[in-house]
Protein backbone atom coordinates (compact mmCIF):
# COMPACT_ATOMS: atom_id res chain seq x y z
CA UNK A 1 0.00 0.00 0.00
CA UNK A 2 1.41 3.38 -0.97
CA UNK A 3 2.00 6.29 1.36
CA UNK A 4 1.04 9.82 0.36
CA UNK A 5 2.03 13.12 1.92
CA UNK A 6 -0.75 15.27 3.29
CA UNK A 7 -0.41 19.04 3.05
CA UNK A 8 -0.59 20.86 6.35
CA UNK A 9 -4.02 22.45 6.73
CA UNK A 10 -2.42 25.34 8.60
CA UNK A 11 -0.89 26.70 5.38
CA UNK A 12 -3.88 26.22 3.09
CA UNK A 13 -6.50 28.76 2.08
CA UNK A 14 -8.69 26.30 0.13
CA UNK A 15 -8.74 22.55 0.80
CA UNK A 16 -10.96 19.48 0.93
CA UNK A 17 -10.95 17.22 3.97
CA UNK A 18 -11.70 13.53 3.36
CA UNK A 19 -12.45 11.32 6.35
CA UNK A 20 -11.08 7.86 5.54
CA UNK A 21 -12.37 6.49 8.83
CA UNK A 22 -15.93 7.39 7.82
CA UNK A 23 -15.28 5.87 4.40
CA UNK A 24 -14.47 2.57 6.08
CA UNK A 25 -17.60 2.80 8.21
CA UNK A 26 -19.66 3.48 5.08
CA UNK A 27 -18.22 0.34 3.47
CA UNK A 28 -19.18 -1.65 6.57
CA UNK A 29 -22.70 -0.20 6.51
CA UNK A 30 -23.10 -1.33 2.90
CA UNK A 31 -21.82 -4.80 3.79
CA UNK A 32 -24.29 -4.92 6.68
CA UNK A 33 -27.11 -4.02 4.30
CA UNK A 34 -26.07 -6.83 1.97
CA UNK A 35 -26.44 -9.21 4.90
CA UNK A 36 -26.19 -12.87 4.05
CA UNK A 37 -26.52 -12.40 0.30
CA UNK A 38 -22.84 -13.13 -0.07
CA UNK A 39 -22.37 -10.26 -2.51
CA UNK A 40 -18.96 -8.60 -2.50
CA UNK A 41 -18.16 -4.95 -3.14
CA UNK A 42 -16.79 -3.76 -6.45
CA UNK A 43 -15.98 -0.19 -5.38
CA UNK A 44 -16.41 2.48 -8.03
CA UNK A 45 -13.51 4.92 -7.80
CA UNK A 46 -13.68 6.54 -11.24
CA UNK A 47 -13.40 10.31 -11.65
CA UNK A 48 -10.78 10.42 -8.89
CA UNK A 49 -13.20 8.59 -6.58
CA UNK A 50 -15.91 11.15 -7.37
CA UNK A 51 -13.51 13.95 -6.46
CA UNK A 52 -12.43 12.45 -3.14
CA UNK A 53 -9.02 11.20 -4.32
CA UNK A 54 -8.78 7.77 -5.91
CA UNK A 55 -5.42 6.70 -4.49
CA UNK A 56 -6.17 7.35 -0.83
CA UNK A 57 -9.77 6.12 -1.11
CA UNK A 58 -8.72 2.84 -2.75
CA UNK A 59 -5.93 2.29 -0.22
CA UNK A 60 -8.37 2.80 2.65
CA UNK A 61 -10.99 0.50 1.12
CA UNK A 62 -8.36 -2.15 0.45
CA UNK A 63 -7.47 -2.09 4.15
CA UNK A 64 -11.16 -2.77 4.78
CA UNK A 65 -11.06 -5.90 2.64
CA UNK A 66 -12.28 -4.46 -0.67
CA UNK A 67 -10.08 -5.84 -3.45
CA UNK A 68 -12.06 -5.11 -6.62
CA UNK A 69 -12.35 -1.63 -8.12
CA UNK A 70 -14.15 -0.09 -11.09
CA UNK A 71 -12.73 2.82 -13.10
CA UNK A 72 -13.70 4.65 -16.28
CA UNK A 73 -10.62 4.16 -18.45
CA UNK A 74 -7.18 2.60 -18.71
CA UNK A 75 -5.39 5.74 -17.49
CA UNK A 76 -7.26 5.60 -14.20
CA UNK A 77 -6.59 1.87 -14.00
CA UNK A 78 -2.84 2.28 -14.50
CA UNK A 79 -2.72 4.93 -11.78
CA UNK A 80 -4.70 2.73 -9.43
CA UNK A 81 -2.48 -0.27 -10.08
CA UNK A 82 0.44 1.63 -8.56
CA UNK A 83 -1.48 1.94 -5.29
CA UNK A 84 -3.18 -1.45 -5.15
CA UNK A 85 -0.83 -3.94 -6.84
CA UNK A 86 -2.86 -6.98 -5.81
CA UNK A 87 -6.36 -5.69 -6.50
CA UNK A 88 -8.63 -6.59 -9.40
CA UNK A 89 -9.46 -3.62 -11.61
CA UNK A 90 -12.31 -3.41 -14.13
CA UNK A 91 -12.54 -0.65 -16.74
CA UNK A 92 -16.21 0.17 -17.23
CA UNK A 93 -15.71 2.13 -20.45
CA UNK A 94 -14.69 1.13 -23.97
CA UNK A 95 -11.14 0.58 -25.16
CA UNK A 96 -9.19 1.34 -28.34
CA UNK A 97 -6.82 -1.17 -29.87
CA UNK A 98 -3.86 1.07 -29.02
CA UNK A 99 -4.73 0.73 -25.33
CA UNK A 100 -4.74 -3.07 -25.18
CA UNK A 101 -1.01 -3.37 -24.32
CA UNK A 102 -1.63 -1.22 -21.23
CA UNK A 103 -4.45 -3.56 -20.16
CA UNK A 104 -2.02 -6.46 -20.40
CA UNK A 105 0.83 -4.63 -18.67
CA UNK A 106 -1.27 -3.48 -15.72
CA UNK A 107 -3.41 -6.63 -15.46
CA UNK A 108 -6.65 -4.75 -16.01
CA UNK A 109 -9.97 -6.34 -16.98
CA UNK A 110 -11.62 -4.78 -20.06
CA UNK A 111 -15.34 -4.55 -20.75
CA UNK A 112 -16.53 -6.18 -23.98
CA UNK A 113 -19.57 -4.49 -25.51
CA UNK A 114 -19.44 -5.99 -29.01
CA UNK A 115 -17.91 -8.74 -31.13
CA UNK A 116 -15.63 -6.06 -32.56
CA UNK A 117 -14.14 -5.63 -29.06
CA UNK A 118 -13.55 -9.38 -28.85
CA UNK A 119 -11.93 -9.41 -32.31
CA UNK A 120 -9.52 -6.61 -31.36
CA UNK A 121 -8.42 -8.42 -28.21
CA UNK A 122 -8.03 -11.76 -29.99
CA UNK A 123 -5.85 -10.28 -32.75
CA UNK A 124 -3.51 -8.51 -30.34
CA UNK A 125 -3.30 -11.49 -27.98
CA UNK A 126 -2.52 -13.72 -30.96
CA UNK A 127 0.32 -11.50 -32.14
CA UNK A 128 1.80 -11.46 -28.66
CA UNK A 129 1.57 -15.25 -28.36
CA UNK A 130 0.35 -14.82 -24.80
CA UNK A 131 -0.19 -18.00 -22.82
CA UNK A 132 -3.45 -18.50 -20.95
CA UNK A 133 -6.75 -16.73 -21.42
CA UNK A 134 -7.23 -13.01 -20.89
CA UNK A 135 -10.08 -12.18 -18.45
CA UNK A 136 -12.92 -9.98 -19.67
CA UNK A 137 -16.33 -8.85 -18.47
CA UNK A 138 -19.22 -8.82 -20.93
CA UNK A 139 -21.71 -5.98 -20.66
CA UNK A 140 -25.36 -6.41 -21.63
CA UNK A 141 -27.49 -3.35 -22.33
CA UNK A 142 -30.84 -4.04 -20.70
CA UNK A 143 -32.20 -0.51 -20.94
CA UNK A 144 -29.50 2.11 -20.38
CA UNK A 145 -28.83 2.57 -24.10
CA UNK A 146 -25.20 3.54 -23.59
CA UNK A 147 -22.74 0.62 -23.76
CA UNK A 148 -23.10 -3.12 -24.12
CA UNK A 149 -24.72 -5.80 -26.23
CA UNK A 150 -28.47 -5.36 -26.56
CA UNK A 151 -29.93 -8.11 -24.41
CA UNK A 152 -32.19 -9.14 -27.31
CA UNK A 153 -29.07 -9.84 -29.39
CA UNK A 154 -27.36 -12.00 -26.76
CA UNK A 155 -27.72 -15.21 -28.81
CA UNK A 156 -25.96 -13.78 -31.85
CA UNK A 157 -23.21 -12.22 -29.74
CA UNK A 158 -22.57 -15.32 -27.62
CA UNK A 159 -22.49 -17.57 -30.68
CA UNK A 160 -19.76 -15.33 -32.08
CA UNK A 161 -17.89 -15.27 -28.77
CA UNK A 162 -17.98 -19.02 -28.16
CA UNK A 163 -14.87 -20.97 -29.05
CA UNK A 164 -12.47 -18.05 -28.73
CA UNK A 165 -9.48 -19.54 -26.98
CA UNK A 166 -7.79 -16.27 -26.02
CA UNK A 167 -10.56 -14.84 -23.83
CA UNK A 168 -11.99 -15.93 -20.49
CA UNK A 169 -15.41 -14.50 -19.68
CA UNK A 170 -14.92 -13.99 -15.95
CA UNK A 171 -17.83 -11.62 -15.53
CA UNK A 172 -21.06 -10.27 -16.96
CA UNK A 173 -22.95 -7.15 -15.97
CA UNK A 174 -25.51 -4.52 -16.82
CA UNK A 175 -26.33 -1.02 -15.61
CA UNK A 176 -29.63 0.41 -14.38
CA UNK A 177 -31.14 3.50 -15.97
CA UNK A 178 -33.93 4.19 -13.47
CA UNK A 179 -32.93 2.84 -10.06
CA UNK A 180 -33.84 6.22 -8.56
CA UNK A 181 -37.45 6.17 -9.77
CA UNK A 182 -40.28 5.58 -7.35
CA UNK A 183 -41.76 3.20 -9.89
CA UNK A 184 -39.62 0.06 -9.55
CA UNK A 185 -40.95 -1.67 -12.66
CA UNK A 186 -38.33 -0.36 -15.16
CA UNK A 187 -35.48 -1.65 -12.98
CA UNK A 188 -37.30 -4.90 -12.27
CA UNK A 189 -37.56 -5.44 -16.04
CA UNK A 190 -33.85 -4.81 -16.43
CA UNK A 191 -33.11 -7.42 -13.75
CA UNK A 192 -35.29 -9.93 -15.61
CA UNK A 193 -33.54 -9.16 -18.90
CA UNK A 194 -30.14 -9.60 -17.27
CA UNK A 195 -31.17 -12.90 -15.69
CA UNK A 196 -32.22 -14.11 -19.14
CA UNK A 197 -28.85 -13.07 -20.58
CA UNK A 198 -27.05 -14.93 -17.77
CA UNK A 199 -28.99 -18.10 -18.63
CA UNK A 200 -27.97 -17.70 -22.26
CA UNK A 201 -24.34 -17.41 -21.19
CA UNK A 202 -24.65 -20.81 -19.54
CA UNK A 203 -26.32 -22.31 -22.61
CA UNK A 204 -23.31 -21.28 -24.71
CA UNK A 205 -20.87 -22.83 -22.26
CA UNK A 206 -19.85 -19.71 -20.33
CA UNK A 207 -19.77 -19.75 -16.53
CA UNK A 208 -18.69 -16.28 -15.34
CA UNK A 209 -17.75 -16.10 -11.68
CA UNK A 210 -18.72 -12.42 -11.38
CA UNK A 211 -22.27 -11.24 -12.01
CA UNK A 212 -23.22 -7.66 -11.19
CA UNK A 213 -25.94 -5.16 -11.96
CA UNK A 214 -26.52 -3.05 -8.84
CA UNK A 215 -25.19 0.48 -8.61
CA UNK A 216 -25.66 2.43 -5.37
CA UNK A 217 -29.45 2.70 -5.54
CA UNK A 218 -29.73 -0.70 -7.16
CA UNK A 219 -28.08 -2.38 -4.17
CA UNK A 220 -30.09 -0.26 -1.72
CA UNK A 221 -33.53 -0.85 -3.28
CA UNK A 222 -33.41 -4.14 -5.21
CA UNK A 223 -32.31 -7.27 -3.35
CA UNK A 224 -32.73 -9.38 -6.49
CA UNK A 225 -30.08 -7.23 -8.17
CA UNK A 226 -27.27 -8.16 -5.80
CA UNK A 227 -26.02 -11.31 -7.58
CA UNK A 228 -22.48 -11.88 -6.23
CA UNK A 229 -21.07 -8.37 -6.75
CA UNK A 230 -22.48 -4.89 -6.18
CA UNK A 231 -21.06 -1.62 -7.48
CA UNK A 232 -21.45 1.13 -4.86
CA UNK A 233 -20.14 4.51 -5.87
CA UNK A 234 -21.78 7.63 -4.47
CA UNK A 235 -23.05 5.78 -1.36
CA UNK A 236 -19.49 4.91 -0.35
CA UNK A 237 -18.86 8.63 -0.11
CA UNK A 238 -21.96 9.22 2.02
CA UNK A 239 -23.97 11.19 -0.52
CA UNK A 240 -27.63 10.46 -1.25
CA UNK A 241 -28.03 9.66 -4.98
CA UNK A 242 -31.63 10.82 -4.93
CA UNK A 243 -30.61 14.18 -3.50
CA UNK A 244 -33.29 14.54 -0.84
CA UNK A 245 -35.00 12.54 1.84
CA UNK A 246 -33.68 9.76 4.00
CA UNK A 247 -30.40 8.05 3.13
CA UNK A 248 -31.33 4.69 1.53
CA UNK A 249 -28.94 2.75 3.82
CA UNK A 250 -28.52 3.50 7.52
CA UNK A 251 -25.12 4.38 8.92
CA UNK A 252 -23.83 6.33 5.92
CA UNK A 253 -22.33 9.79 6.39
CA UNK A 254 -20.54 12.20 4.03
CA UNK A 255 -16.77 11.86 4.04
CA UNK A 256 -15.86 15.15 2.34
CA UNK A 257 -15.79 18.75 3.53
CA UNK A 258 -14.75 21.67 1.33
CA UNK A 259 -13.15 24.50 3.29
CA UNK A 260 -11.61 27.90 2.78
CA UNK A 261 -10.73 30.97 4.83
CA UNK A 262 -11.76 34.61 5.01
CA UNK A 263 -9.01 36.37 3.05
CA UNK A 264 -10.51 39.86 3.32
CA UNK A 265 -13.17 41.36 5.60
CA UNK A 266 -14.76 44.77 5.81
CA UNK A 267 -17.82 46.75 6.83
CA UNK A 268 -20.09 47.66 3.94
CA UNK A 269 -22.74 50.39 3.92
CA UNK A 270 -26.32 49.91 2.75
CA UNK A 271 -26.76 50.05 -1.03
CA UNK A 272 -23.31 48.82 -2.04
CA UNK A 273 -23.12 46.75 -5.25
CA UNK A 274 -21.31 43.43 -4.89
CA UNK A 275 -19.28 41.58 -7.59
CA UNK A 276 -19.66 41.34 -11.38
CA UNK A 277 -22.90 42.57 -12.86
CA UNK A 278 -23.91 44.18 -9.56
CA UNK A 279 -26.42 41.37 -9.08
CA UNK A 280 -26.52 42.04 -5.34
CA UNK A 281 -26.81 45.24 -3.33
CA UNK A 282 -26.61 45.33 0.43
CA UNK A 283 -30.00 46.01 2.02
CA UNK A 284 -28.41 47.30 5.23
CA UNK A 285 -25.03 47.98 6.76
CA UNK A 286 -23.26 44.66 7.15
CA UNK A 287 -19.91 42.88 6.93
CA UNK A 288 -18.80 41.21 3.72
CA UNK A 289 -16.11 38.52 3.71
CA UNK A 290 -14.05 37.63 0.65
CA UNK A 291 -13.19 33.95 0.19
CA UNK A 292 -10.31 32.89 -2.10
CA UNK A 293 -12.37 30.27 -3.93
CA UNK A 294 -14.39 30.45 -7.13
CA UNK A 295 -15.50 28.59 -10.22
CA UNK A 296 -11.92 27.72 -11.19
CA UNK A 297 -11.91 25.58 -8.04
CA UNK A 298 -15.25 23.98 -8.93
CA UNK A 299 -17.42 26.25 -6.77
CA UNK A 300 -20.15 26.94 -9.30
CA UNK A 301 -21.38 30.28 -10.63
CA UNK A 302 -24.88 28.92 -10.05
CA UNK A 303 -24.31 29.29 -6.31
CA UNK A 304 -24.29 33.08 -6.71
CA UNK A 305 -26.76 34.80 -4.35
CA UNK A 306 -28.18 31.38 -3.42
CA UNK A 307 -25.78 29.12 -1.54
CA UNK A 308 -24.71 29.33 2.09
CA UNK A 309 -21.36 28.85 3.79
CA UNK A 310 -20.71 28.16 7.47
CA UNK A 311 -18.72 30.59 9.61
CA UNK A 312 -18.33 29.62 13.26
CA UNK A 313 -21.33 27.34 12.86
CA UNK A 314 -23.62 30.04 11.41
CA UNK A 315 -25.07 29.94 7.87
CA UNK A 316 -23.91 32.94 5.83
CA UNK A 317 -25.31 33.63 2.37
CA UNK A 318 -23.19 33.89 -0.74
CA UNK A 319 -23.75 37.40 -2.13
CA UNK A 320 -23.00 38.61 -5.61
CA UNK A 321 -21.67 36.57 -8.49
CA UNK A 322 -19.16 33.79 -7.82
CA UNK A 323 -16.03 34.72 -9.78
CA UNK A 324 -13.07 32.71 -11.05
CA UNK A 325 -11.05 32.88 -7.83
CA UNK A 326 -13.24 34.66 -5.29
CA UNK A 327 -16.62 34.36 -3.60
CA UNK A 328 -18.25 36.85 -1.24
CA UNK A 329 -20.43 36.06 1.77
CA UNK A 330 -22.42 38.21 4.18
CA UNK A 331 -21.08 37.64 7.71
CA UNK A 332 -23.16 40.33 9.39
CA UNK A 333 -24.70 37.63 11.61
CA UNK A 334 -21.25 36.62 12.86
CA UNK A 335 -19.77 39.68 14.61
CA UNK A 336 -16.93 37.55 15.97
CA UNK A 337 -15.73 36.58 12.48
CA UNK A 338 -12.12 37.49 11.80
CA UNK A 339 -9.81 37.52 8.80
CA UNK A 340 -8.38 34.03 8.07
CA UNK A 341 -11.17 32.31 9.99
CA UNK A 342 -12.08 28.88 8.61
CA UNK A 343 -15.18 28.70 6.39
CA UNK A 344 -17.04 25.53 5.43
CA UNK A 345 -18.48 25.49 1.90
CA UNK A 346 -19.48 21.81 2.02
CA UNK A 347 -19.74 19.97 5.30
CA UNK A 348 -20.86 20.45 8.89
CA UNK A 349 -20.09 22.85 11.72
CA UNK A 350 -21.93 22.22 14.96
CA UNK A 351 -25.60 21.62 14.19
CA UNK A 352 -25.46 23.19 10.74
CA UNK A 353 -24.55 21.49 7.47
CA UNK A 354 -24.20 22.48 3.83
CA UNK A 355 -24.49 19.27 1.85
CA UNK A 356 -23.68 18.29 -1.72
CA UNK A 357 -27.36 17.42 -2.06
CA UNK A 358 -28.38 20.96 -1.02
CA UNK A 359 -25.97 22.59 -3.47
CA UNK A 360 -27.04 20.28 -6.30
CA UNK A 361 -30.69 21.22 -5.74
CA UNK A 362 -29.82 24.92 -5.98
CA UNK A 363 -28.51 24.56 -9.53
CA UNK A 364 -30.77 21.76 -10.75
CA UNK A 365 -28.16 19.04 -11.05
CA UNK A 366 -27.40 15.65 -9.49
CA UNK A 367 -25.44 15.37 -6.21
CA UNK A 368 -22.70 13.41 -8.01
CA UNK A 369 -21.66 16.55 -9.88
CA UNK A 370 -20.79 18.57 -6.78
CA UNK A 371 -17.78 16.58 -5.47
CA UNK A 372 -16.72 15.60 -9.00
CA UNK A 373 -16.44 19.30 -9.87
CA UNK A 374 -13.96 20.07 -7.08
CA UNK A 375 -10.81 20.85 -9.04
CA UNK A 376 -7.62 18.88 -8.66
CA UNK A 377 -5.84 22.16 -7.83
CA UNK A 378 -7.48 21.92 -4.39
CA UNK A 379 -5.39 19.81 -1.98
CA UNK A 380 -7.15 16.86 -0.35
CA UNK A 381 -6.32 16.52 3.34
CA UNK A 382 -7.00 12.98 4.55
CA UNK A 383 -8.27 12.44 8.07
CA UNK A 384 -8.57 9.21 9.97
CA UNK A 385 -11.25 9.43 12.60
CA UNK A 386 -10.64 5.69 12.94
CA UNK A 387 -6.89 5.52 12.23
CA UNK A 388 -5.70 3.21 9.47
CA UNK A 389 -2.36 1.49 9.57
CA UNK A 390 -0.29 2.63 6.59
CA UNK A 391 -3.11 4.86 5.30
CA UNK A 392 -1.56 7.63 3.31
CA UNK A 393 -2.30 10.96 1.76
CA UNK A 394 -2.17 12.55 -1.65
Amino acid sequence: MSTFKSPSKKFLTVWAEVDLGQLRRNARAIRSHLGRDGARILAIVKADAYGHGMKAVAAALESEGVNFFGVANIDEAAELRGVCPGARILVLGSFHKSQVPAYLEHRVIPTISSLEDADVLERILGRRKRSGRFPVHVKFDTGMGRLGIWHEEADHFLAGLAGRKGLAVEGAYTHFANADRRDKMPTTRQILFFNAAVKKLASFGFSPSDLHSANSLGLARFRTAHFNLVRPGILLYGINPIGSGKMPITGLEPILSLKTRISFLRDVEKGRAISYGSTYRTSKKTRIATLPVGYSHGYRVGFSNRAFALVRGIRCRVVGRVTMDHTLIDVGAVPSARRWDEVTLIGAEGKERVSSEELAALIGTVPYEIPCAIHSRIPRVYLNSNPLKNAGYR
